[in-house]
């Protein structure tokens, strides 16, 4: 049988295949990196290509990640993360089977790819604005999802519909 490859299937004999784990699929794009020849450019790129075809197959099935993992994506403290989510800056969603807010993993990849692209270009401040910018630019997804997340709360604030609170004015008796 002739060598064909799949994004998710490994092909097997007609009728056998079986959905790859994330851990096969992680495997299989570091052997496509090793794999490439380092001065064919064109080579080199199709690897990329390819591996990340197989990375984002593995993390297909992970609809989001806990705060702690977030951050270590991100290469942030807990609290740097925890400030982010409280200023608006990243979204977080409740997930039936946690009891803990989440981040969704798409957000959360999309953001850590481009927060890592800055850093390599030697950027070490403003990396999470600059980074959201990017994505906010330039990834249609991420649009959708950020809308879909903060879209009505923005669009109040456009239109003057929400009120400013002062949390420090709140007392027992309110």
């Amino acid at each position: 049988m002739a060598n064909q490859r799949s994004k998710t299937l490994l092909w097997y004999p007609i009728g056998m295949s079986r959905t790859l784990s994330p851990t096969e699929s992680m495997a299989r794009a570091f052997i496509t990196l090793r794999g490439a020849d380092p001065d064919d450019r064109d080579a080199l790129s199709a690897a990329v290509e390819d591996a990340t075809t197989e990375l984002q197959a593995g993390l297909a099935d992970r609809s989001s990640y806990s705060k702690t993992e977030a951050a270590h994506l991100l290469d942030v403290s807990s609290t740097t993360l925890e400030k982010w989510i409280d200023r608006g800056l990243i979204p977080v969603v409740q997930v039936p089977r946690y009891k803990r807010d989440r981040i969704p993993a798409h957000a959360l990849l999309a953001l850590a790819g481009e927060v890592k692209q800055l850093r390599r270009q030697g950027r070490h401040r403003g990396l999470l604005v600059e980074a959201l910018s990017r994505l906010e630019q330039e990834d249609p997804q991420w649009q959708r999802e950020f809308d879909d997340l903060y879209g009505e709360g923005l669009r109040a604030m456009q239109r003057g519909d929400l009120v400013k609170v002062d949390l420090d004015s709140f007392g027992p008796d309110d």
